[in-house]
């Protein structure tokens, strides 16, 4: 029987210094979207895949994607993080990059980030290092749903008549960025594959607004040699700014945007094939999107 891929589990929890302290959860604030999703989308993408072997493969890069689904983000944000990483991830050219290194494969995983600490894991740890890699992700990732607006409107919640957000429902709105630093930091450090160059992918539409900031996760996450890129969810010249000052860092990193539902796919095909070459040795083949 295949197992589940070694994850830490912690207990993420911290409090907004504007939010009234509230009783920690009986589970864990971790929560994978359940077992019986983790484990299908692990025989799906592993099932014939040579991760599944019992030699673990070295990797040319590690590289994790942060989806944003905090209640900030509505159906459109939604969309672009999803249908442009479906896109992406069967595009020439991000197979070219991919597949560019000495070792010609990449290891892959994906989670969704909102506030206190809630975590799921889309695509544990896997091997892309061909065609039919990328598309089992693909398909594995078009396949599940990222936001679950049944029990809460996310970022298209309800407003009042004088188009203020209600304030009971802004008062969980929190966007906890660092501890997505912090999280993408320990899939990295726990991936079964080895290599030299580990890049997380940080998407989101807004600042941190918990207590204590982005710095501290980022500054450990750099000290371990990790480089940290964002995907910034809409045009705001602020907002880049602060991804370049509390956000992004290591060898190459960059911060870039998106907005056109037109660019989508082109735009984070672009997005991971820079996330692949920009922290990779100057002799390392370099390509452009077409």
């Amino acid at each position: 029987m295949l197992s589940l891929p070694s994850v830490p589990t912690l207990n993420f929890w911290r409090r907004s210094e504007h939010q009234a302290a509230k009783p920690k959860p009986a589970m864990t604030a971790c929560r994978w979207r359940a077992l019986h999703l983790a484990l299908p989308l692990t025989i799906f993408l592993c099932g014939s895949s040579p991760a599944a072997n019992a030699v673990v493969p070295g990797t040319d890069a590690n590289v994790v994607t942060a989806i944003d689904v905090s209640d900030s983000i509505g159906r459109y944000e939604e969309w672009l993080q999803q249908a442009g990483l479906v896109r992406a991830l069967v595009h020439p050219d991000f197979l070219r990059a991919a597949t560019a290194g000495p070792r010609r494969r990449i290891g892959f995983a994906v989670f969704t980030w909102s506030s206190d600490g809630k975590f799921d894991l889309l695509v544990p740890w896997t091997v892309i290092g061909s065609a039919e890699d990328a598309a089992r992700v693909s398909q594995a990732l078009a396949s599940v749903t990222l936001i679950d607006r049944t029990h809460y409107g996310g970022g298209d919640m309800e407003q009042d008549r004088d188009g203020d957000a209600d304030p009971a429902a802004m008062h969980d709105r929190l966007t906890d960025m660092s501890e997505a630093i912090a999280f993408a930091s320990l899939l990295l450090t726990s991936s079964p594959h080895a290599t030299q160059r580990a890049v997380m992918n940080i998407c989101a539409n807004g600042t941190d607004n918990f207590a204590g900031g982005t710095e501290s996760s980022r500054d450990a996450a750099l000290a371990q040699g990790f480089t940290i890129n964002g995907l910034i969810l809409g045009q705001d010249a602020e907002l880049a700014q602060y991804f370049r000052s509390s956000v992004i860092g290591g060898p190459g990193a960059f911060a870039m945007d998106i907005s056109e539902a037109k660019d989508a796919g082109e735009l984070m095909t672009r997005k991971l094939v820079r996330d692949l070459l920009a922290s990779a040795p100057a002799d390392a083949p370099r390509f452009w999107i077409e």
